[in-house]
């Protein structure tokens, strides 16, 4: 199951995670940030651990749907892996364009959250650790200043400017971890 995502596939788990929300499935935007840091931690984390996590308690019609939501959520962490190991990473954001018809305002919170989320998967020691490291803080900046918003804050930056800024240093702040995180692994992470 070395397969990318394509985007038919994408638009299918979008569907379902939608579809299953109430079971405890996690938004495309938050599983894709949630596995970005499940792919880049200190070890492999295997998929029987982080599985639930994305899909909750999700029903499954047929067994052949269980077959390939397992197959599309596989191809999400390789498609991932792959592209944080190319520096080629974009996280999927959410946006909003009313009243930003222009341009549109990102909404990187879900993405930030699945990311911490993962980030905790790997236990205490991993935030801690980037957090007292001078360039792994840098990277975790934007991350952690999403996370700090107040409610009414969230459709209405206190700083639009800056919270764009921000979002557009995710990327960086993605794959800067995961290499920063490769040299320090106890095992090599690979495809699923």
């Amino acid at each position: 199951m070395n397969q990318m995502m394509s985007d038919e596939q994408l638009e299918r788990l979008e569907d379902f995670l939608l579809a299953h929300m109430e079971e405890g499935c996690m938004p495309l935007d938050v599983a894709q940030g949630f596995l970005c840091a499940i792919v880049s931690g200190q070890q492999m984390i295997m998929p029987n651990q982080w599985l639930p996590s994305i899909l909750g308690e999700a029903q499954f019609a047929t067994d052949s749907e269980a077959g390939e939501v397992m197959e599309m959520v596989m191809s999400l962490y390789n498609t991932t892996l792959a592209e944080l190991e190319n520096r080629d990473f974009s996280p999927m954001i959410l946006s909003m364009e009313e009243g930003y018809e222009d341009n549109p305002l990102p909404l990187p919170y879900g993405w930030c959250e699945g990311y911490i989320i993962g980030w905790n998967t790997h236990g205490e020691t991993a935030l801690e650790d980037m957090a007292g490291d001078e360039q792994a803080a840098l990277y975790l900046g934007p991350v952690a200043a999403f996370l700090m918003y107040e409610e009414d804050q969230l459709l209405k930056p206190p700083n639009e400017a800056e919270h764009r800024l921000a979002a557009d240093h995710l990327a960086d702040s993605a794959t800067g971890l995961y290499h920063w995180w490769k040299s320090r692994r106890d095992l090599p992470v690979g495809n699923a």
